[in-house]
C-alpha cells in the first residue's frame, strides 16, 4: 500500500485528498474498481485525525487484490496544501484530483476516461459531466449545461470569477505537467483562480458528457459549508487579491460599490439568466428528469454491507 509498489509509470494519477470521511473514499474506491492495469495510480493522503480511512484502504486493496498509495499525514496539511501534496507526487501523464465527496458515476470509470485519452493524445484538459445528487433521495442534477461550460470554457474564462459553471476540480482530468498547484491563499476563489490559470496554457479542451462525475449535495462538514458564517468579508478580501494577481479589471472581479450604470444592468440580467437556468434544473430534477436515473444514482451512493465487502 505504498509507492514502492508501482513499478510502471502510470497513464493516469488518480489523486484522492481525504479528512474525516471515511465513507467517501470508501464510494471512490468501490466505483473505480476493477483498475484496468497497472497503467492506472491511486494517491490518497490523508489528514484524518483518526484511522477510519486507512482501515478503509486496507481492507479495500486486501479484497481486490488492488494497489494503493497512501499517506496518513499525522500533522495535517490543510486541505490546499494537500492537495498540491498530491499533484507533486503524481506520476501519471494525467492527474484525476478526485475530492471525497465526488464520485465516478458510470461503471468502468478509468477505463473509459483513459480510452478517450488515448483516442486523442493531443487533449490537455478533459472536462467531465457534473451530476449534483442529493443522498437522501436520490433526486440528481446537471451542475450546468454542456453548452454553457463550453462557451465559458472557450470563449470566456474569467467569467468563472462570477460563476463557476465547471464545478469541482473531480470534473477535470488533466495533463500533468500543465497543472498548476492551488494558491494556499485563497479560500473561496482557490479553483476558480486554478480553472482561469489552467485554460490560458491549455491548447485542447475537451468536454465528455458521457463520463459522469457524481457530487454530493448538503454535507455539513464541507468545506464550502464551514466558510459561510464568513463568506461577505472572505469574497471581498479575495476579488480584492486576484485583482492583482491577475492584472485585470474584469466586471467579474469588481468591488460591487464599483458596478453602477450600464454595468449594473449586465449583472442583473446574467442574475436573471443564471436564476433561470438553475431553476429549470431544479425543477426537471424534481420531476425525476434528471440526467442519471434515480435508481443508478442510489446504487452508486449505496455504500455494500460489511459482509459484502
Amino acid at each position: 500500500m505504498n509507492a514502492s509498489s508501482i513499478t510502471n509509470t502510470p497513464f493516469l494519477s488518480v489523486l484522492v485528498p481525504a479528512y474525516n470521511y471515511a465513507e467517501g473514499v470508501h464510494r471512490i474506491l468501490t466505483r473505480l474498481h476493477p483498475l484496468p492495469n497497472c497503467d492506472c495510480e491511486i494517491i490518497i493522503f490523508d489528514d484524518s485525525i483518526d484511522n477510519g480511512v486507512d482501515e478503509v484502504v486496507r481492507n479495500w486493496c486486501e479484497a481486490t487484490g488492488s494497489q494503493v498509495t497512501y499517506q496518513h499525514n499525522h500533522l495535517p496539511f490543510g486541505a490546499a496544501a494537500n492537495w498540491n501534496a498530491l499533484l507533486d507526487a503524481a506520476q501519471g501523464e494525467y492527474c484525476l484530483l478526485l475530492h471525497h465527496d465526488e464520485f465516478p458515476l458510470v461503471d468502468d470509470f478509468i477505463s473509459k476516461v483513459m480510452e478517450v485519452l488515448r483516442h486523442d493524445r493531443v487533449i490537455d484538459v478533459l472536462i467531465l459531466d457534473c451530476i449534483l445528487i442529493s443522498p437522501s433521495n436520490g433526486c440528481n442534477r446537471r451542475h450546468m449545461p454542456i453548452w454553457l461550460r463550453t462557451l465559458v470554457v472557450n470563449r470566456f474564462p474569467q467569467y468563472l470569477f462570477q460563476r463557476n459553471v465547471i464545478g469541482p476540480t473531480s470534473t477535470l482530468v488533466v495533463r500533468r505537467t500543465l497543472f498548476p498547484r492551488f494558491d494556499t491563499r485563497l479560500k473561496w476563489f482557490i479553483d476558480i483562480d486554478l480553472y482561469v490559470r489552467l485554460f490560458k496554457v491549455a491548447k485542447k479542451i475537451r468536454l465528455c458528457p458521457e463520463i459522469k462525475i457524481g457530487s454530493v449535495l448538503d454535507r455539513a462538514e464541507s468545506i464550502t459549508a464551514g466558510l459561510q458564517p464568513s463568506m461577505p468579508q472572505i469574497v471581498r478580501e479575495e476579488r480584492a487579491y486576484l485583482r492583482d494577481v491577475h492584472q485585470t479589471t474584469s466586471l467579474w472581479l469588481e468591488p460591487l460599490k464599483c458596478r453602477l450604470s450600464f454595468r449594473s444592468m449586465i449583472l442583473i440580467c446574467e442574475t436573471v439568466c443564471w436564476n433561470s437556468v438553475r431553476g429549470i434544473g431544479r425543477i426537471k430534477a424534481a420531476f425525476c428528469f434528471g440526467p442519471v436515473p434515480r435508481s443508478i444514482v442510489q446504487q452508486a451512493i449505496t455504500l455494500p454491507s460489511s459482509s459484502e465487502r
